[in-house]
């Protein structure tokens, strides 16, 4: 059980600081807020709005009190206490445990996906270490297209590497449990050849020599269940891309190397680009169907934060490590995207508020669950006091002060509002939440060879200007975006599983324009409640309304490569990986740009090419109980031996593509007038 401590004897003064600081720094505020409010007496608006300051401002105190304890790990140099890590001698010695390096992917695009798969392969194979790494390929794609291109790219892959025999593909025909049960499915299957496995996202790339250390880590340290390496963002082009991409890798080590100072063994797990222990993992974290129907019940959707708990609570420790570098993966293109992909992360966060109370989790882990709830809920929590911000003026404003208390002082009492005193809590309040990201960049700017390659100091401020004013206007959106997600959740709405855009693409202005008019209305109706009930409060609301006015324009603007590409040739906005990319990103980018011969249909290409027709023949014989529904089958059988093959379904195609009988007897020059 958890009471088995392994983290080093730092631990409590480091949690102390960073814990105690953010209570102290939020009580001081909410103090002060309450000194200014209470000058005219407090409302029930004001008290509401007290209790949202709070938690909204108690966030914003952690985050900024772990990025100043990561400025400090980074500064002061030197490695996170209580991992053991490899000597001179460890480090040149060969393996001793196998790793599986596994890739679950759901309709995505084969170029890219055995791109990033072939560039970690060849990583590793550079570092001297390959016989002891295997990569799985895990697919739960349901377009039969994607089935037929994913078994035709790996089959490629292996003749042009001589991978066979190392990396393996397997197709799901039950996608039961989403990407967590293509991994407990692994488990059962192989999990019991390989000492840990290395999980990776479908956009996912590492190098080898990062392998090769995590590696190292796990056998160094037996008590070590998973090892999280934070991945930086690469590969996009779009502004809003290179946004992200640029604000990771500037304000990203701060953020990272604060929450592992303080968090050390108790740390959380992101669902990939990590290793973990495959015993522990196979044995402690299998994931409970949650009793019910979705969006609450059902499979566990944020299953990484689920098995950093169980894993845990049997006794191991979790770590983030961020000075393992040579992790990567690609950004959403745009706002819409970005937004999408949030969706499906805010109900799984929801859903754990099921677990917070589970017996036999470790404190952090609960913490994990809440900390995870309230990255969510701050949105509506910040909406929320502005319209309550709202009320109270209203409030003030049609209301008559009382003049003469309930004690009936001889002498009246004239209400003031300590304008100075607000100004002053605003300030601190913006320095809190803008700090992190001064932290960051000064490292970056102390560090000349760096700074040199995202374009020199003086664009390298400009950037971050840049990124500020912009991720300022982007803010209030996604306040929105998120509030309908949380509120949505709340009241039962599903959401679907789908494969993320990854691809750079201009977004269409009707898209953006349905999208976003919400957000437009909601930006107007501010600005004229503002102006019509207390006029000093637009100054105030302004980033919020010109966020949320603007939110068309900046989607469809910041959604343009050309845009990006602009700014990249200006050195703005340029990541080192782009100015100096390491060779595993500079090789994935190499092989993402081969053009391969396309699928188009997925069925009538494994009826036409003899090729395809034996490679999936084969991989289905590898793969015992697929089979397709009996009533399925039988219509599409039907249709195809009345050579109506342009008449199957969807579903139709995809049974014939699971039986091996009907492929074999609906081969085309059978069917064709």
């Amino acid at each position: 059980m958890y009471a088995h401590s392994f983290s080093p004897g730092t631990a409590g003064l480091r949690r102390t600081c960073v814990l105690g600081l953010t209570v102290l720094s939020t009580l001081a505020a909410t103090w002060e807020l309450l000194r200014l409010l209470s000058t005219r007496g407090l409302t029930a608006p004001e008290l509401a709005m007290t209790v949202l300051f709070t938690l909204c401002f108690a966030w914003i105190s952690l985050s900024c009190w772990a990025a100043i304890a990561g400025f400090l790990q980074l500064v002061l140099g030197g490695r996170l206490p209580g991992l053991k890590w490899p000597d001179a001698g460890e480090e040149a010695a060969p393996l001793k445990r196998r790793t599986a390096v596994v890739m679950p992917i759901h309709n995505e695009d084969p170029s890219a996906v055995f791109a990033n798969v072939q560039a970690t392969y060849e990583s590793v194979a550079a570092t001297g270490h390959l016989e002891s790494f295997d990569f799985y390929v895990l697919s739960d794609s349901t377009r039969a297209e994607a089935w037929v291109a994913e078994e035709l790219a790996w089959a490629d892959l292996c003749r042009r590497v001589g991978g066979q025999g190392r990396i393996f593909y397997r197709r799901r025909s039950d996608n039961t449990g989403k990407k967590a049960g293509n991994l407990a499915d692994f488990c059962e299957r192989w999990g019991r050849r390989y000492d840990f496995m290395v999980v990776l996202d479908a956009d996912s790339l590492m190098s080898g020599d990062t392998l090769v250390r995590m590696a190292r880590l796990m056998d160094l340290n037996p008590r070590v269940g998973i090892l999280q390496a934070p991945p930086q963002l690469v590969g996009r082009s779009t502004l809003f891309a290179r946004l992200q991409q640029f604000a990771g890798r500037v304000y990203g080590p701060v953020v990272a190397a604060g929450a592992a100072a303080w968090q050390l063994g108790e740390s959380n797990y992101w669902g990939h680009n990590a290793i973990l222990r495959v015993a522990a993992f196979t044995e402690h974290c299998g994931l409970p169907v949650l009793p019910g129907q979705q969006p609450f019940g059902g499979h566990i959707l944020s299953h990484d934060f689920v098995e950093a708990a169980l894993m845990r609570r049997a006794g191991y420790t979790v770590w983030l490590v961020p000075e393992l570098g040579g992790s990567y993966e690609q950004p959403p293109p745009h706002l819409l995207a970005y937004a999408q992909r949030d969706r499906r992360w805010c109900q799984g966060n929801l859903q754990h508020l099921r677990l917070v109370l589970a017996g036999g989790l470790h404190p952090f882990s609960r913490g994990h669950f809440l900390m995870g709830v309230m990255s969510y809920v701050a949105s509506p929590l910040w909406l929320l006091f502005l319209c309550v911000g709202l009320v109270a003026a209203l409030h003030d404003r049609f209301l008559e002060p009382e003049y003469f208390p309930a004690h009936r002082t001889l002498f009246p009492v004239w209400p003031t509002f300590d304008s100075e005193g607000a100004l002053r809590l605003m300030a601190v309040s913006l320095f809190m939440l803008l700090l992190p990201k001064a932290l960051g960049l000064a490292l970056v700017l102390g560090r000349r060879e760096q700074a040199s390659l995202m374009g020199g100091r003086l664009r390298l401020v400009l950037s971050a200007l840049a990124e500020s004013v912009l991720s300022t206007l982007l803010a209030p959106v996604m306040m929105l975006f998120q509030s309908h997600f949380v509120f949505g959740t709340l009241l039962g709405y599903r959401v679907s599983w789908t494969s993320q855009q990854r691809d750079d693409e201009d977004l269409p202005w009707a898209e953006a324009a349905r999208r976003h008019a919400v957000h437009t209305a909601v930006g107007g109706v501010l600005a004229i409640v503002a102006l019509t009930v207390f006029p000093g409060l637009l100054p105030w609301l302004s980033p919020v309304v010109a966020g949320l006015l603007l939110s068309i324009p900046l989607s469809v603007w910041t959604a343009r490569a050309s845009l990006g590409t602009w700014a990249a040739k200006r050195g703005l906005f340029l990541i080192p990986e782009e100015s100096a990319p390491p060779p595993v990103v500079a090789r994935a980018h190499e092989l993402a740009g081969r053009e391969l011969e396309p699928v188009g249909d997925g069925l009538e290409r494994v009826l036409e090419d003899p090729r395809a027709h034996a490679l999936h023949l084969a991989l289905l014989a590898s793969s015992p109980g697929a089979s397709a529904t009996p009533l399925t089958l039988a219509s599409a059988r039907r249709k195809l031996m009345e050579r109506r093959p342009e008449q199957l379904s969807a579903q139709e195609k995809l049974a014939v593509l699971l039986d091996a009988e009907t492929l074999e007897e609906a081969r085309r020059p059978s069917i064709s007038p």
